[in-house]
């Protein structure tokens, strides 16, 4: 890694900033919340992180990666969904729509992390014609999901980032 690297994140139950703390240990990396940037060096190589709100970066990583000009960004984040799925290739597209073209999208990953006991809730009330209504079928997915972000993830992020980074 030839430039200075710094790892943002933005984090509702943990899941993402686990992830960014491990990232940051294995590049020797900063490691920043969306919340406190303003230590962020001018020229570093970005990874940015997020959890995945409505099939796109959630609030606060939204409106910073928005901030951001010729910067070269590793993506990566958490979400409840199987990774390699349909859903997850469109939230890394909607991420990447995000930025500003001036900066250069060096890779992205998104890996599995538990979904929010609140938000399981809410889905028992959503009538069962909806995507997320709770299902026994989702129910299994939700417990699934309930283990990670977990080391394997913790490498696979660790892994791209390197590579995109090299």
């Amino acid at each position: 890694m030839a430039n200075e690297v710094t790892v943002i994140y933005s984090s509702r139950t943990g899941n993402t900033e686990k992830v960014a703390k491990q990232l940051a240990e294995a590049l020797g990396a900063t490691c920043h919340s969306v919340k406190d940037t303003s230590a962020v060096p001018e020229g570093a190589d970005l990874c940015v992180g997020t959890w995945i709100d409505r099939g796109t970066a959630d609030a606060g990583a939204k409106k910073y990666i928005e901030s951001l000009r010729g910067r070269r960004v590793f993506l990566y984040g958490t979400l409840g969904a199987e990774p390699d799925s349909e859903h997850a290739e469109k939230c890394i597209a909607n991420i990447r729509a995000l930025f500003d073209p001036s900066n250069e999208i060096l890779g992205a990953i998104l890996v599995q992390g538990a979904i929010d006991p609140m938000l399981i809730e809410m889905f028992k009330s959503m009538p069962k014609d909806n995507v997320h209504a709770f299902t026994e079928e989702n129910a299994a997915r939700y417990a699934a999901a309930a283990s990670h972000p977990d080391e394997n993830d913790f490498a696979q992020v660790i892994a791209a980032a390197k590579e995109a980074l090299a």
